[in-house]
């Protein structure tokens, strides 16, 4: 009778590359963090002080009672206290949930275990943009809506409309600002797995190989 069996080979590129080849894409991926680090930490400080500006602003001026332009009545109120809110969530989450790039350590005797921190690293870093990413766009979508609404049963639908459309383009350019180059770099370079088959005379082999 013929038997199956399952044989699962894992080819690491690090476990089996010249130590060239682990410096050439050490050296591409660290330039390619310190780069991201640069673009992230500004990223980062931009909207951290963005947000809490617009926080400390419309919540000042609920409390001054006073309106730049024309005469301050109860929709302005409503529709600053909520500025000031849904600013003081953008402002925690980037406090809570910073956006950081880690880099390994520089070594020179064992490229190849530099290669794979580097690698976890850009994995790492690709997943944390492309949550920020979903949940600034999706979170942020959210809130102005819910911030939309409470204007609309508190005050009226047009000032909750307005509300809304005054702030939805700043939580989609605060997505769409957000810097995604590893997040796509790490998609491009992910493991990719291939499954095959090999008959011999006493057994069949299922082959799952893959590089990462």
């Amino acid at each position: 009778m013929t038997r199956a069996l399952i044989v699962v080979l894992l080819l690491a590129v690090p476990a089996r590359a010249h130590a060239q080849d682990c410096a050439a894409s050490a050296d591409r991926l660290r330039a390619h963090l310190e780069q991201a680090d640069v673009g992230v930490s500004r990223w980062q400080l931009a909207w951290t002080i963005a947000f809490g500006a617009a926080a400390a602003t419309s919540a000042g001026l609920a409390l001054a009672e006073y309106k730049p332009f024309g005469t301050f009545d109860e929709d302005y109120r409503d529709t600053l206290w909520v500025s000031s809110a849904k600013a003081t969530v953008g402002f925690l989450s980037r406090i809570v949930m910073p956006l950081r790039v880690s880099i390994p350590d520089k070594t020179s005797d064992d490229r190849c275990s530099e290669l794979a921190a580097l690698r976890e690293s850009v994995a790492t870093l690709g997943r944390k943009e492309r949550d920020s990413f979903w949940l600034t766009h999706i979170g942020g979508t959210a809130l102005n809506l819910a911030g939309g609404l409470l204007l609309w049963h508190r005050r009226s639908l047009g000032v909750g409309a307005v509300s809304f459309a005054v702030s939805y383009p700043v939580g989609i350019t605060s997505a769409y600002t957000l810097p995604r180059g590893t997040w796509h770099l790490w998609r491009e370079e992910r493991a990719t797995w291939t499954v095959g088959v090999v008959p011999t005379d006493e057994a069949t082999l299922l082959v799952v190989g893959g590089t990462f």
